[in-house]
């Protein structure tokens, strides 16, 4: 392996206190009384659409407002809870030594992105990071970020693994022709059907300097 794409959400941070927090405060503004949801099953795709399935009956108004209340409130405080996963700091400091170039992609706005990583002191490990309002490459689904990211790098398929929790990335990683490593510990249900899983973060190690180039 030559390059690593990871997910961010799920696969390098555990981000589901923050989002929590912050939909909660959308919520008890913009649908006071509506009883916050359970969102660790949902967790990945843009918020507009998250709320979407939770809610697919809601005025187009009100919509508009619950996820600008998630927005502002999320990337001023609730991104500020974030975590990384146990391992992740080590392992991502492992692979860079390895000569490995690591990337990521994601579902989350490019603003709350850069501030997770730049806090947790994760940035320093990433050649780019791609969201889907990145202004040199936005994207409509990760599939279109996959092979924007493959263009921009010039990433070889063969000797590039993308590592994500979310049906979006294992369909990413087929789009382009990556291996894929699907994260069982996060909130996707890309587990279930892939080939190569890891229970914790720092499994991936093994795996991605153990398959030769």
């Amino acid at each position: 392996m030559r390059s690593v794409i990871f997910d961010l959400d799920g696969t390098l941070v555990d981000s589901l206190p923050g989002i929590e927090y912050s939909a909660r405060t959308a919520i008890g503004s913009v649908l006071p009384g509506v009883p916050m949801p359970d969102l660790k099953a949902i967790i990945g795709p843009p918020v507009a659409a998250m709320f979407a399935r939770l809610w697919p009956d809601l005025d187009p108004e009100k919509m508009a407002q619950l996820v600008a209340a998630f927005r502002s409130h999320y990337v001023e405080k609730g991104c500020l809870d974030s975590r990384p996963f146990p391992g992740v700091t080590e392992t991502l400091s492992r692979l860079q030594a390895a000569g490995l170039r690591m990337l990521v992609l994601t579902n989350k706005p490019v603003a709350p992105t850069n501030t997770i990583l730049g806090t947790l002191g994760l940035a320093e490990f990433f050649t780019g990071v791609l969201a889907p309002d990145s202004p040199e490459s936005p994207f409509a689904s990760k599939p279109d970020g996959a092979r924007a990211l493959m263009r921009r790098f010039a990433l070889d398929p063969g000797q590039t693994t993308l590592v994500g929790d979310g049906a979006d990335d294992a369909a990413a990683a087929d789009a382009c022709g990556f291996r894929f490593i699907a994260a069982a510990y996060g909130y996707g249900a890309a587990a279930e059907t892939a080939a190569t899983r890891v229970e914790k973060f720092s499994d991936i190690e093994g795996y991605l300097l153990s398959v030769p180039a």
